[in-house]
């Protein structure tokens, strides 16, 4: 039975963050293809530079959401943390390689935010807040970002969650590897700011 619902969680993860919800919102409500315009991304950020802020905010929550509902029924149904962080890891996968668009997707950010907050709260708004403030003295979202990413693999170790550790540095890997486009604009200087419109 614990098998079977491992399987199922997993499923439900991966279908729950394969939803595009920055797509169909900027579409339903603005008429406007986020893949098409701006950095390209379906993502909150782009999402917000496109269609405004509350359009961004509600991207930023869906996304994080369909993170947090699967991994919250896991840590209720699994055993253990390495079968609940394979359902998080599910759920981040699914979003940054949804089948509904081909395979491709976002970067994961606002999804693992979500998948993780079940898991260990405390570490995670550590580095939260670590990402909040590179972006709010950089205005870099995808710097602040892949800083959050690295900062949990640190974070865990010193909240002495070694269980989650595996899952801290499949996370980074996969997300600066979703932000390497934001790693070549960065250094060529050419990265868009929050919430800055792109030049033409």
């Amino acid at each position: 039975m614990t098998y079977l619902s491992f399987i199922l969680c997993i499923a439900l993860a991966f279908f729950l963050g394969a939803i595009p919800f920055g797509l169909v919102i900027a579409k339903t409500f603005k008429g406007i293809d986020p893949r098409k315009a701006g950095s390209g991304n379906i993502g909150s950020t782009n999402v917000a530079r496109l269609c405004g802020l509350p359009w961004g905010i509600l991207t930023l929550f869906c996304d994080i959401m369909k993170g947090l509902l699967p991994v919250l029924l896991a840590v209720h149904v699994l055993p253990n943390p390495y079968m609940q962080s394979a359902v998080a890891l599910a759920a981040v996968t699914g979003h940054i390689k949804s089948p509904f668009l081909g395979f491709r997707g976002g970067k994961g950010v606002a999804t693992t935010i979500g998948a993780l907050i079940p898991l260990a709260f405390w570490p995670l708004l550590c580095a939260v807040l670590c990402c909040v403030a590179v972006i709010a003295v950089t205005r870099y979202v995808s710097l602040g970002s892949m800083v959050m990413a690295a900062s949990l693999v640190v974070f865990y170790a010193l909240f002495g969650r070694a269980d989650l550790e595996p899952l801290a540095v499949i996370l980074l890997v996969m997300i600066v590897w979703a932000h390497r486009a934001n790693i070549g604009r960065l250094m060529r200087g050419e990265e868009s700011k929050f919430l800055a419109k792109k030049k033409s």
